[in-house]
């Protein structure tokens, strides 16, 4: 089954644990996060509303910025992006008097092997006065599907709950619901979490900033089979630091980079060979094994199913050119 490409141009990132397929250019939301379950023989997908693949409703999680009071919005005087090592999604705008500079992370990697993303973010006063600055990350829980070709919602409800430390866990409102999510920040944030039909959160921190100065904010989203494997995850990539984390995932992916000795064609070809890696890979969240899949992109028909000639001749050439070990 051959579905149409989404109209969103998606940025796209993950892990073997977690996939982040639908991250929005035009503001750097994420629409969509996904994992794979043994036990239920498919993926677990959170989304913030039913119509995620057409970029509607409402987000999973976006940054959230104010500037004096007044909220402004992400992208509203352009954005540019780039893909760091080819995988790594980046990106910078403006925001009124402020310069801001985010990067997507599924970590990766030594001391990086998590169920989780972390997104990083630089906020820049570029402007002649002191800033008061809000920045913090919000986001709704509007839709959770079952897929292996074709989704299947979940109809048991869905939950947030406010978790340890200044955090949020997303989950089921079923015993049963066989995935959790936590989402937290790194240091003190202000946390609010709405209940409803589609509960929403807000995880937020003021400071002001001087002119010239820099303030970096962080935040992890972390997945497990109940709420609190979720929730220790995330304690364990707080521990570690996103910055630490990013910096090992890059470390690792230089490592894993093609070199051809073009430029160009090194670039080309390891995006290639990470979307295969990663999306092709995955490691259960439930179980730890690893599963070989068609692809863990939602709008594929063929969903997270696999032939045996299709894991020889597309995916294992790739998984060998990036992971030797792992190809074995």
């Amino acid at each position: 089954m051959i579905l149409p490409l989404p109209a969103v141009p998606w940025q796209i990132t993950g892990n073997h644990w977690l996939t982040l397929p639908c991250i929005h250019p035009a503001d750097a939301s994420i629409h969509l996060a996904g994992v794979i379950h043994a036990q239920s023989r498919a993926a677990v997908e959170f989304a913030g509303d039913a119509g995620f693949l057409a970029g509607q409703g409402a987000a999973l999680a976006r940054v959230v910025i104010s500037v004096n009071g007044e909220r402004r919005q992400l992208g509203s005087e352009g954005i540019a992006w780039e893909r760091e090592l080819g995988w790594l999604p980046s990106f910078s705008c403006r925001v009124g008097p402020l310069a801001v500079k985010g990067t997507i992370c599924a970590p990766h990697g030594r001391n990086a092997d998590v169920s989780g993303a972390v997104i990083l973010l630089a906020v820049e006063n570029r402007g002649p006065d002191v800033v008061q600055l809000s920045v913090g990350l919000e986001g709704t829980l509007g839709h959770r599907q079952l897929r292996v070709r074709t989704a299947r919602e979940f109809g048991d409800g869905h939950s947030a709950g406010e978790g340890t430390a200044q955090s949020v866990v997303l989950e089921g409102r079923s015993a049963e619901s066989p995935v959790a999510m936590a989402i937290g920040g790194e240091g003190e944030f202000e946390l609010v979490v709405n209940e409803g039909a589609a509960p929403s959160w807000s995880l937020a921190r003021q400071v002001s900033l001087e002119t010239g100065a820099t303030h970096e904010a962080a935040f992890h989203l972390a997945a497990g089979p109940e709420r609190d494997g979720a929730g220790a995850m995330l304690g364990v990539m707080r521990r570690r630091g996103a910055r630490a984390l990013l910096d090992a995932t890059r470390v690792a992916l230089r490592q894993m980079e093609p070199s051809t000795g073009n430029a160009a064609a090194d670039r080309l070809i390891a995006r290639h060979v990470f979307f295969a890696y990663f999306c092709s890979v995955a490691r259960a969240l439930d179980d730890a094994h690893v599963y070989v899949v068609r692809s863990r992109m939602p709008w594929n028909g063929r969903g997270v199913t696999i032939r045996d000639w299709e894991a020889l001749m597309w995916v294992l050439p790739a998984i060998s050119l990036a992971d030797q070990a792992l190809g074995r």
